[in-house]
């Protein structure tokens, strides 16, 4: 059924593994996916725990949906304690390894202790195994998932770590499948390397079985009708998430130097448009999935299309007006597993340094083409300039005095290339993301779209991105969904980035999962216990719900968004009070009892 009840634990210290049952209350309580890892993290981890220490486990998790014949259910998030930030942080990735792992007979993985030398697991359907790893060093991540699937078999799926994980870098990615960066990185590869885990290699071929099979093939039958006429999940089919690229920037949400310009000057090469007619693409996506929304170039060598955080990050952030220069440093950071967003930032961090003249050993200047792809190989191999590069934006900007007010960050965690200032139900959820900085938390994309799907729109008609009104509500509202959303396992880019899913949708998908009625309250109810959860442990870690000066205090004089900034005192009284928070963002006893979260101090911790 949904649940196999059965975790995999990998203890590295010793190079063995186990199997534990979940907690059935943890279980219920959170279900699968990402709601899972928070539920296990608040209930068993100690929040003593060092994010270097081995004891920091990491979680591996497919969602509830994983494995079973819907389509768009293959992806998985990992979760641990952020080396970088200090508190939780989550990746996604898409694909179908997480698929792999339920039909191999488990809900999750977790992974504590650290090898004396490099070792990768293989799982395959309910037996696991660790093998040496040292041949896998000082290959990418294309060259070990094929080195690993020759060995192996061709059904068995990679997760992987790259050179950058090799040298430890805080922003590391794992790259699933030799395709699918999970992001943000934020410290889940580099919690993977410090454990001197290289690879997860899965297959599964127990296929699980929903409850009640025909109720739910039909429940997707109006999402099925939906996709095959909406222009959103058409524009995706052609674009992926580059097709905001373009909203952004009519909105003034794409600036340029890290944020110092309203103009972009090399926009026209940035468009979506550009990215889709560069050379002829392979589109493909999850297994199954009938929007297809991420694209390969056909040519002599495997280059995937960027995602939007490349094109703004390196396109406009960094100032690189080629369009082959942007694909190119894309490819080097999946080769390398690295995370596109935070090299992209860091790149351009230090390029503003540069430019007040804060550092004259890294010559790194706007729109240099050639130092940007030398600064990655330097950042991947850890040498030059990409030693300091590694340390990350948080602890470069402790390095350049006064810098801190124009590093990109929120909670230590890099910001999602798109201007906060142009939008501000964005600039909320930037500022209180249980993760930090990035927008996947929520992924509020409805603030850059013309005409946002039925169910949130308003008799005030088309939301404007500029204005406080109404912002707090329409987050939460996302923030609820997407952790049911990350609970199921559901692609978030179907449901969100495209918005071909509704709330009540996903609660048949689930009733008819599980064999018992969750309605769309209820469905919003363990969203809102996922999200309390994260609030708490972020605050345990020090949170603060604000970003750095440039994006709450410094205006842009030109552009759609002039003279704007974030109203976050404003919105965050109301956000809070929605949420049942205290006046400081704390969540109430009351609350925490309503959603059957033992207070903080009560938890029995018991790592398995």
């Amino acid at each position: 059924m949904s649940f196999a009840g059965r975790a995999l634990r990998v203890n590295l210290d010793t190079a063995t593994t186990s199997t534990f049952e979940i907690p059935a209350l943890i279980r219920e309580l959170y279900l699968g996916g990402r709601g899972l890892n928070s539920g296990l993290f608040y209930h068993l981890v100690p929040p003593d725990t060092p994010a270097r220490s081995p004891d920091n486990p990491l979680l591996i998790t497919p969602g509830l949906l994983g494995g079973t014949p819907a389509y768009a259910t293959g992806g998985f998030v990992a979760t641990t304690r952020s080396p970088i930030t200090g508190g939780l942080i989550h990746s996604w990735a898409e694909g179908d390894w997480g698929g792999a792992l339920k039909r191999a007979g488990y809900d999750l993985i977790w992974i504590v202790g650290q090898a004396t030398a490099w070792l990768y697991l293989v799982v395959d359907n309910q037996q696991a195994e660790l093998y040496p790893a040292n041949h896998l060093n000082g290959l990418d991540t294309i060259e070990i998932t094929n080195r690993l699937m020759a060995e192996h078999g061709d059904d068995y799926r990679v997760l992987t770590l790259g050179p950058a994980g090799e040298h430890i870098l805080p922003y590391s990615s794992l790259v699933s499948e030799g395709r699918y960066l999970a992001e943000p990185a934020g410290g889940t590869g580099a919690v993977m390397a410090h454990k001197r885990l290289k690879a997860v290699v899965v297959r599964g071929t127990r296929m699980v079985k929903p409850a009640r099979p025909k109720e739910f093939l039909a429940a997707f039958n109006p999402i099925n009708e939906r996709l095959d006429h909406d222009p959103l999940a058409t524009v995706m089919r052609t674009y992926g998430s580059t097709y905001y690229i373009d909203l952004a920037y009519k909105e003034g949400g794409l600036t340029g130097r890290n944020g110092q310009d309203a103009d972009v000057p090399q926009i026209k090469n940035l468009a979506a448009e550009k990215f889709a007619q560069f050379a002829p693409r392979n589109p493909h996506g999850c297994p199954r999935c009938p929007m297809p929304c991420y694209s390969d170039y056909v040519g002599a060598t495997f280059t995937p299309r960027p995602e939007l955080e490349s094109i703004a990050g390196f396109g406009a952030r960094c100032g690189i007006k080629s369009t082959a220069v942007i694909i190119e440093a894309h490819r080097r950071c999946l080769l390398y597993g690295l995370d596109p967003n935070a090299t992209a930032n860091a790149i351009a961090f230090l390029m503003e340094c540069y430019q007040r003249e804060l550092t004259h050993q890294y010559p790194l200047k706007w729109g240099d083409e050639q130092g940007v792809l030398d600064a990655i190989d330097a950042l991947a191999a850890k040498n030059g300039v990409g030693g300091l590069l590694s340390l990350g934006v948080g602890e470069m900007s402790e390095v350049f005095y006064h810098s801190d007010r124009f590093a990109p960050i929120a909670n230590w965690l890099v910001q999602t290339p798109l201007d906060p200032r142009a939008a501000q139900g964005w600039a909320l959820h930037l500022a209180t993301s249980s993760i930090g900085g990035d927008a996947r938390s929520a992924m509020p994309w409805y603030e850059w779209l013309h005409n946002p799907p039925t169910w949130l729109q308003s008799e005030a008609g088309q939301p404007d991105p500029h204005q406080v009104e109404g912002k707090a509500e329409r987050l939460i509202w996302h923030e609820r969904f997407i952790a049911g959303l990350d609970t199921a396992g559901l692609c978030r880019r179907l449901a969100l980035l495209a918005y071909q899913v509704a709330p009540k949708e996903l609660a048949t998908i689930l009733s008819a999962d599980l064999g018992k009625t969750i309605s769309p309250q209820e469905l919003g109810k363990l969203g809102e216990r996922i999200i309390t959860v994260e609030r708490l442990l972020a605050l345990q870690w020090g949170h603060a719900d604000t970003m750095p000066e440039r994006w709450v205090a410094e205006p842009l004089t030109k552009g759609p968004a002039a003279n704007q900034l974030p109203d976050l005192n404003t919105m965050l009284a109301r956000y809070y009070t929605i949420h049942m928070w205290d006046a400081d963002g704390v969540p109430t006893a009351a609350r925490l009892h309503e959603l059957s979260i033992p207070e903080p101090d009560t938890r029995p911790w018991n790592q398995p």
